[in-house]
């Protein structure tokens, strides 16, 4: 209808946030990436959701975040705030800090409060670069908070970037994908034990290894299951 116009959608992240991403996803990307984004339809457009990625290397999340149609604040490790450039980049992109390693109460209570707003942050269940760029087993804190929240968990697979610096000195642009898949949807149980966490964070990573390639599925490869649509 003439006149009508759709409400721009409410923005919570810092400036930086949306001028990195524009910057990522226009100019630098392009330039030095070949990237293939795969399953953005999933996404769901409201709602609390965790995104859980496979973890291989520092442009992980940025990719994530360039392409992503939503905010989406992102767990980072601790170090990197502490570094003099790259801190003042990770805060200013609307980053929060995780202590590696341990029990953060704080990151994880930040986290609850984020997703009890409605918003979507970003995950890594490996808790760190995975060495080999193979799966390693999932820690708990992802099914930890989204049982205590509710919030629904998006698996989203990366390939491709492991290594990317050495390939563009050979003159060779990476291939990059980065794969959306189905939001899967957890039992909400406050007082889930160590175990069942375990289990669920488990068949988080089996979903995730469905959508990598064989090769980066490392202790999932023979559980991979890119069905599963809820854990009950």
């Amino acid at each position: 209808m003439a006149g009508e116009h759709r409400p721009r959608r409410e923005r919570h992240m810092p400036w930086f946030y949306y001028l990195a991403n524009w910057v990522l996803r226009r100019v630098l990307f392009p330039l030095f990436l070949r990237v293939e984004v795969r399953g953005l339809e999933r996404v769901p457009a409201e709602g609390p959701l965790i995104v859980a990625i496979n973890h291989l290397s520092l442009l992980d999340p940025p990719l994530v975040g360039a392409y992503f149609p939503r905010d989406l604040e992102m767990m980072a490790k601790a170090e990197l705030f502490r570094r003099p450039v790259v801190g003042w980049i990770v805060r200013h992109y609307g980053a929060f800090p995780v202590e590696r390693g341990e029990a953060d109460l704080r990151a994880l209570k930040h986290a609850m409060r984020a997703l009890k707003q409605g918003r979507a942050i970003l995950m890594a269940p490996e808790g760190t670069r995975s060495k080999t760029h193979q799966l390693q087993r999932g820690k708990e804190g992802v099914a930890l908070v989204a049982a205590r929240t509710g919030a629904a968990v998006l698996p989203v697979a990366l390939f491709g970037q492991e290594d990317w610096w050495r390939k563009l000195l050979r003159l060779r642009r990476p291939r990059v994908t980065v794969h959306f898949g189905e939001p899967i949807r957890l039992a909400c149980d406050r007082k889930a034990d160590r175990r069942t966490l375990q289990a669920m964070t488990d068949q988080i990573m089996r979903r995730l290894a469905g959508l990598l390639p064989p090769a980066y599925r490392g202790v999932y490869a023979d559980r991979a299951n890119p069905a599963d649509e809820q854990i009950a």
